[in-house]
């Protein structure tokens, strides 16, 4: 991975510039910052701005460019472009291996989006996307970990160089600014650093249907994950509505008849409550009526960073 960004840093590999306004999204590493909630708080914040989203469609069970319609699901586009699809029909959904025939079929629409969100674009430079967000947890930062296999990066974190904006997820909601300034010294990339928390909806939601979340207060549940990390939605969970029984998969898990299965039988008569990215996989395998999931929002700890960041992005 170092000799290849060498060669793209020294224009021997060439990064091809959009036509069209481009933001791409990505970390150093290998999951778990919070990718997705960033690319879908970008499309909703830019509802008003034919937009875009382009993945790779990891996971998924097709090949090839496949631009989403009505008759795709988590297995035709991935687990994450599905939930940008089923969140935000309105958007384009391209995914793609080669980003470049992703980002050609873009620019042959008409009518053409104004802008594309390029999903986990960091280490997929054959694109270059004209602003660069890179994403880190608070909990886990990019600065104290390691390269695989003793950390959990995908590059050295030199890598950080190469982005425009870094957005620190996950962060406590009563982040103070002291705190936040510790946690600044730590940073060696002179870019705009910006706070966010994740916010969680304060209703389930099954298909077109939702249920007050205060329900999880009242009956026992069963939590169900396939994704990186499980940490601030457990400990959410449990600061609401105490002890709780988790079932863990592992990130972009495939449920299969087995699993629904152990998932029914360990559920019983309990809620079964997932993520968005677990709920379609699920209720397509468990034909359970008390299945739902809690969508969550990207939010911004200090306020006057949510209005930077926005002039930011819509300068572009």
């Amino acid at each position: 991975m170092a000799i290849r960004n060498t060669l793209f840093d020294l224009g021997v590999l060439a990064s091809k510039n959009t036509s069209i306004k481009s933001i791409g999204v990505g970390n150093l590493s290998m999951g778990g910052t919070g990718k997705s909630v960033v690319v879908m708080h970008l499309i909703k914040m830019l509802k008003d701005y034919p937009t875009a989203t382009l993945s790779r469609g990891y996971g998924r069970k097709t090949t090839g460019l496949i631009i989403a319609g009505p008759k795709d699901n988590h297995s035709s586009l991935g687990d994450e472009p599905y939930q940008f699809f089923n969140r935000y029909p309105e958007t384009t959904v391209v995914v793609s291996e080669k980003r470049m025939l992703g980002i050609e079929a873009l620019e042959k629409m008409l009518p053409r989006p104004n802008l594309v969100v390029l999903d986990d674009v960091m280490q997929h430079r054959w694109v270059s996307p004209q602003l660069m967000i890179m994403t880190s947890s608070f909990q886990h930062p990019y600065f104290r970990d390691f390269i695989f296999p003793a950390g959990k990066l995908r590059e050295f974190r030199s890598g950080v160089k190469r982005a425009d904006i870094l957005l620190i997820t996950r962060a406590p909601e009563d982040l103070s600014v002291d705190q936040k300034e510790t946690f600044l010294k730590n940073i060696k990339v002179n870019v705009p650093v910006f706070f966010t928390k994740i916010c969680y909806a304060d209703v389930l939601t099954q298909d077109n249907k939702t249920i007050d979340s205060s329900v999880l207060s009242m009956d026992d549940f069963l939590l169900v994950t396939g994704i990186a990390d499980t940490h601030h939605l457990v400990t959410y969970l449990k600061k609401l509505y105490g002890e709780f029984e988790h079932l863990e998969f592992q990130d972009h898990h495939s449920y299969n008849s087995s699993d629904a299965r152990l998932i029914n039988d360990r559920a019983g008569e309990k809620i079964i409550l997932t993520t968005e990215k677990d709920f379609a996989k699920l209720a397509q395998n468990l034909n359970n009526n008390r299945l739902y999931c809690l969508t969550i929002e990207l939010d911004f700890v200090f306020e006057e960073e949510r209005s930077i960041f926005e002039k930011t992005i819509r300068a572009l």
